[in-house]
């Protein structure tokens, strides 16, 4: 009966690490099946809502900052204790008493998981622990440009907790099944989690860029602001005049065409636009759309005659003749502050292909935060 006993036993705080990982697999671990259920359905919900919520047009900044808050801090660490709490419960009393007679090395493991160095700290390893916080933080900053740096991340964090859990000497319980099961899971939910997840909803749905120089579409956008690119809307629909896109240049563009740009939709594939004293006309209509920072003040001139070096009407740079008829499956774009902006009356339209989504709001810096209009 002592042995059945025995095999019900688990490690609370590796419970707690894993539902660190994942909200609710800690709950499984420890065989609270229907609560390590509804955690994991809420944490997959709240990413959802999160995306919604940076994607949608309807909602201010705040709220997506909140659910991300909730997500990736509070809900864990409820999780975490919460499985701990469980765990222990379940117990008996002589596992209890047994495991906390000293040092537990499953506490260092979690704190070695929500911070590498932390559990040696907790074990007085205090040389070895700000040794490895300080690498993590390192790889960390490398990590912002360098994927082969996350990678050591998540290789750095195996280490670490294995590291703490074989240090911890004075430790009773030789669980290497447990210990070798676990690191397999952190590394596989830290590759899903910091790697697979954020690159699929690059490609596929959204993603942050920043505005690194010219004030093409001031006031709207201006240097240094940090937007939220909307990949997921023109899988479905479309893109359409008064959008603002962020897309890449032509390949005829002989220089920094594969930086990203932003300007304003104006007219689409099939519509003549022709441009006179500050006034956008399409199919003989004027359309007003965007804020404009300055009027012409020169005529028939889309740019300063001298802004590429052009002394002619720079429309012929690259055969933007006026009145001109965009390409079907093309965009003719125009930045809002367009006394001073390099779009296509410059480049021509924009191919479908190059556009990588809508831009919907600012979310940095603090002050400008909103959503684009």
């Amino acid at each position: 009966m002592d042995k059945i006993r025995m095999h019900t036993n688990k490690e609370p705080w590796l419970a707690g690490s894993l539902s660190w990982l994942l909200p609710g697999i800690g709950h499984i671990y420890s065989e609270s099946f229907g609560r390590g259920i509804c955690l994991i359905i809420l944490a997959g919900l709240l990413h959802v809502f999160c995306i919604a919520s940076l994607l949608s047009t309807r909602t201010l900044i705040f709220l997506p900052i909140l659910l991300n808050l909730c997500g990736i801090i509070v809900l864990p660490i409820y999780a975490s204790l919460d499985a701990f709490r469980l765990t222990r419960r379940r117990n008996t009393e002589d596992f209890e008493s047994e495991r906390t007679l000293s040092k537990d090395p499953w506490l260092a493991v979690f704190l070695s998981v929500v911070l590498p160095g932390l559990g040696h700290i907790y074990l007085h390893k205090h040389i070895v622990g700000i040794l490895f916080l300080l690498s993590f933080w390192v790889l960390r900053v490398i990590s912002q440009t360098n994927y082969y740096a996350l990678f050591t991340i998540f290789l750095l964090r195996a280490f670490v907790s294995v590291h703490a859990y074989i240090v911890c000497s004075l430790h009773k319980f030789k669980l290497k099944q447990p210990l070798t099961l676990f690191i397999i899971t952190l590394l596989c939910l830290c590759f899903f989690k910091s790697f697979l997840l954020p690159q699929l909803e690059k490609h596929y749905l959204v993603q942050t860029s920043k505005l690194l120089k010219g004030s093409s579409m001031a006031p709207t956008i201006v240097k240094g602001d940090l937007v939220i690119v909307d990949k997921f809307t023109y899988g479905w629909r479309d893109p359409k005049p008064g959008d603002i896109i962020e897309f890449t240049l032509p390949k005829k563009v002989p220089s920094n065409s594969m930086i990203p740009s932003s300007k304003r939709i104006i007219a689409v594939g099939g519509e003549t636009i022709h441009i006179r004293y500050g006034d956008v006309y399409v199919d003989g209509r004027e359309r007003k759309i965007g804020v404009q920072a300055g009027r012409y003040e020169y005529p028939d001139s889309s740019l300063p005659l001298d802004f590429y070096g052009e002394r002619d009407n720079p429309y012929l740079a690259y055969g933007v003749h006026e009145p001109y008829r965009v390409p079907e499956g093309h965009y003719f774009v125009l930045g809002d502050n367009r006394m001073y902006s390099a779009d296509s009356r410059y480049f021509g339209a924009i191919p479908r292909g190059n556009i990588i989504g809508k831009v919907v709001k600012i979310y940095w810096p603090p002050r400008r935060m909103g959503l684009v209009q």
